[in-house]
This record gives C-alpha cells, structure tokens and sequence, in this order.
C-alpha cells in the first residue's frame, strides 16, 4: 500500500464523494463544523461545488441509462 498523501484536489474530490453517498450538503457540513461558508476559500468552495455538481449529474445518468451507457445519453 502506498504512503502517497492525496492533492488538495483529490482530497476535496474524495470528501464530496462522501458528502454526496450520505446526502450532506456543503452549507450543512460547514454548519455542523461551526464554520461560515463567507469565511472559506473561494476557491476551494467553487471546487467542491463543482465537483458536487458532477457527481450528482452522472449519478442521475447512471439510475437513468445504466452504467455501461450514461456517458453515451
């Protein structure tokens, strides 16, 4: 097994991969961890959002079409 410590990126990737598997929206995270989203990094917000945005669009395409066509519809 490697050591290798994952990019800010993948990490933001892996954590709105969790979120979204157990229906936690990022405003309630960052309430639950007493924090404001005024105060996070724009940046790494917008990311999440991102990332949030598209695995919830092919996951929809996946229940839709299946796993082997929902890149195709």
């Amino acid at each position: 097994m490697s050591d290798a410590k994952p990019s800010d990126s993948q990490t933001r990737l892996l954590l709105a991969q969790f979120l979204f598997a157990n229906n936690v929206d990022i405003e309630t995270l960052y309430s639950a961890l007493g924090s404001d989203l005024s105060n996070a990094d724009p940046e790494a917000v917008s990311h999440m959002a991102g990332i949030i945005d598209g695995v919830a669009l092919a996951t929809a395409k996946i229940r839709t079409h299946g796993l082997d066509d929902w890149t195709k519809n």
